[in-house]
């Protein structure tokens, strides 16, 4: 295609028929500026675009290519068409070629991330820089461990032991609104070399001024043993309680440890919105303002 033939041959058309340059642009819904361009032959009409724009001016597609009226078509006409669609056509091939392969891309790296986190879940293959612990469903084998540890309320989780961690410890903290109010050790446990995952079994049953717990880190072959058992007295402590675990995959911060339940208590069953404790992510933030509410969190440290 001759751009200045195929201008001059539009804006002729145009003219003859007595139409505005705004009046083609309406014909064929491109832009004023679309029909300016092509008849100062600065670009050409899109191949898509030489049927509609032929047939408005009453020409046909070869007279249109060649720039010339009365134009039949010939093998060197159809080569020039040819040459000018691949020429329209090859940015566009390059340009969703290059968004190909950017999808082929994105869609490699998820992959690859889910692949990371599969094998980073359910093998042994990769290094543990840090303690991480996670709630998991109950099944048939967990409810057994629940059971062994001796209680009412129970919670599972599953601990991936950093390289070199070689035991875990368990405290309960008692939080009022002044701040920590008193600590018990609630014992620790060797972690066994048989795995780096291991579930943990929690359980506890409060009454009046009384919280008795268990404690039950699986050991070698799945089985629940070596409970660590206990109770708690307190005058924060009612008949009942609201409690909180932990819901999300959490690092086990080595200085701060990790809060795997959180419990409120208040001697007469009295709980405000604010005042309950929330142990979603494994942290607990703020005190409870009623003086006669207290936080009792359940704590895990490896080392």
């Amino acid at each position: 295609m001759d751009a200045v033939k195929t201008g001059g041959l539009i804006a002729q058309r145009r003219k003859e028929k007595e139409w505005t340059q705004k009046d083609l642009a309406q014909r064929l819904h491109v832009s004023v500026q679309a029909v300016s361009k092509w008849e100062r032959a600065l670009s050409c009409p899109d191949i898509a675009l030489l049927e509609p724009l032929a047939e408005t001016l009453d020409l046909t597609v070869t007279e249109l290519l060649s720039g010339q009226r009365g134009e039949e078509p010939k093998e060197e006409v159809v080569r020039d068409s040819l040459r000018f669609g691949l020429a329209q056509l090859g940015p566009k091939i390059r340009r969703w070629r290059w968004l190909f392969l950017l999808a082929a891309a994105l869609l490699l790296t998820v992959l690859a991330g889910l692949g990371y986190v599969w094998v980073r879940d359910n093998t042994e293959w990769l290094p543990q820089r840090e303690t991480m612990v996670r709630p998991v469903d109950v099944t048939k084998r967990e409810s057994t461990m629940a059971q062994a540890a001796g209680k009412l309320i129970g919670r599972l989780y599953q601990v991936e032991f950093a390289d070199g961690v070689t035991r875990c410890s368990f405290r309960w903290e008692l939080w009022t609104h002044q701040g920590l109010e008193q600590s018990w050790d609630a014992g620790e446990r060797e972690r066994y070399e048989d795995g780096r995952r291991k579930l943990i079994a929690v359980a506890v049953s409060a009454g009046r001024s009384r919280l008795d717990y268990g404690i039950s880190l699986e050991a070698p072959s799945g089985i629940a043993t070596y409970g660590l058992n206990g109770t708690l007295e307190s005058s924060y402590m009612g008949q009942g309680c609201t409690i909180s675990s932990l819901e999300q995959r959490t690092e086990v911060d080595r200085e701060e440890g990790t809060v795997l339940l959180a419990l409120t208590l208040n001697p007469g069953s009295s709980f405000q919105t604010g005042d309950i404790a929330n142990a979603k992510s494994g942290r607990v933030s703020g005190l409870p303002e009623d003086e006669q509410t207290a936080h009792l969190l359940l704590k895990m440290y490896c080392e």
